[in-house]
């Protein structure tokens, strides 16, 4: 395996958890900040409405790493093994911090939240594989 392939996988696995950082944890505290009110002394929120635009930050942003991965390290010969990594990786992750903030938000938000990840990613990787198809 070159050099340049190792490179490119690493890239691959530390990208999604340091983009969803840039993204969806900016954004949602945007999104809790224009309704003081509805958040509670964890940082989350109970109010159904703020939860379910949550959810869809976060589907959009998980989509966006498949995309990334998929244009960093989809040629690969062993991209969906990569890619079934990366998505433990952003599950493990996730699963530690819900735990530590299980009361900040609804029960079901936690579990939407993991489906989001074992679904988004790979969906956000085959539309990236789609589009770039269609451009070749």
């Amino acid at each position: 395996m070159s050099m340049r392939t190792i490179a490119r996988e690493f890239i691959a696995i530390i990208s999604p958890p340091l983009l969803y950082g840039l993204l969806c944890l900016p954004l949602t505290g945007m999104l809790l900040a224009q309704y003081p009110n509805a958040v509670n002394n964890l940082g989350g929120t109970h109010n159904t409405s703020l939860v379910i635009a949550i959810e869809f930050i976060q589907c959009a942003t998980l989509m966006i790493c498949g995309g990334v991965i998929y244009f960093i390290a989809g040629q690969q010969p062993r991209y969906k093994m990569l890619q079934a990594g990366v998505v433990i990786e952003m599950l493990a992750i996730a699963i530690w911090v819900e735990v530590q903030y299980w009361g900040a938000m609804p029960v079901w938000h936690h579990f939407v939240f993991f489906t989001l990840i074992v679904c988004g990613i790979p969906m956000g990787s085959h539309l990236a594989n789609r589009w770039r198809s269609t451009r070749a």
